[in-house]
């Protein structure tokens, strides 16, 4: 994995990391099969268009991002963390279940959630040149025209948890914890080539108190997808069943792509098996 940006505002300290791209090397076998064997490339339609989970773990995922009973947390009093809670839900479906925005790159419904410092500092980031400190890396958009939903369903599974923190600064906050994986079935557009993308995710939402009840969310998180291609890029490149991969090389062994515990301090691009 190779680390993406660090930036600070008055307001806390904002460490994001980037999306780790994985190929699957059981793919790689069949596509190699295929070219000496003939093998029509429909057979690389791994996804069934009528039932896009079956045959894998996300069948047994939920359609959302839950929030649990809300309690007091520190000096953060139950209703300051209901109020976390649902924004961090809010943040989480803009960036992973919206269409528009993991299809489009349209990240509008994920910026109307941000507020006073966070919002300056996405915006002002945009365009930095410094790929390390670019703010798009808090977003999760496919590259534009390699990949088109199968179905409107998106599978999650996962967790939130909030508790009082302290930042660098010696500023107290509201950390929202987030751990889930989130599965999107996708197609090449066009094309009977599919396959689904298994996003694991983690890190927090960091909620500073702005005076009275209202909350200002850092998004502070990280995730690793695949198969995807491992390339510099802001935006996430499926990596299909019928093709080779595209930069960095995938190390080590196939891993359980679902196990979330195998990527939450993964460093390098690494192989997973089918998903």
């Amino acid at each position: 994995m190779s680390r993406r940006a660090s930036a600070a505002s008055c307001a806390a300290v904002f460490l994001t990391l980037a999306l780790t791209g994985c190929v699957s090397l059981d793919d790689l076998d069949r596509y190699a099969q295929s070219v000496t064997t003939g093998t029509p490339m429909d057979s690389f339609d791994q996804v069934d268009r009528d039932d896009p989970f079956a045959g894998s773990p996300a069948e047994d995922y939920g359609e959302g991002f839950d929030t649990p009973e809300a309690a007091p947390a520190g000096s953060f009093t139950a209703e300051q963390v209901a109020q976390a809670y649902s924004l961090t839900r809010d943040l989480m479906e803009a960036v992973y279940l919206d269409q528009d925005a993991v299809f489009g790159e349209d990240n509008s419904e994920f910026t109307a959630l941000l507020s006073g410092q966070s919002l300056k500092w996405y915006m002002d980031n945009i365009d930095n040149g410094d790929f390390e400190r670019n703010s798009r890396h808090v977003t999760f958009n496919l590259t534009p025209g390699t990949a088109e939903p199968v179905g409107d369903v998106v599978k999650v599974d996962g967790t939130m948890r909030a508790e009082e923190a302290r930042d660098d600064r010696g500023q107290d906050y509201l950390a929202v914890h987030t751990e889930y994986t989130i599965v999107h079935p996708v197609a090449r557009p066009g094309e009977p080539v599919s396959v689904r993308l298994v996003t694991s995710h983690f890190g927090e939402v960091s909620l500073y108190a702005m005076g009275g009840q209202t909350l200002e969310a850092w998004p502070n998180w990280w995730s690793s997808t695949g198969p995807v291609h491992c390339l510099e890029e802001y935006t996430i490149t499926p990596a299909y069943p019928d093709e080779f991969p595209e930069g960095e090389r995938p190390k080590g062994v196939p891993e359980d792509a679902y196990d979330r515990e195998n990527f939450e301090d993964q460093e390098e691009c690494g192989a997973i098996g089918d998903t």
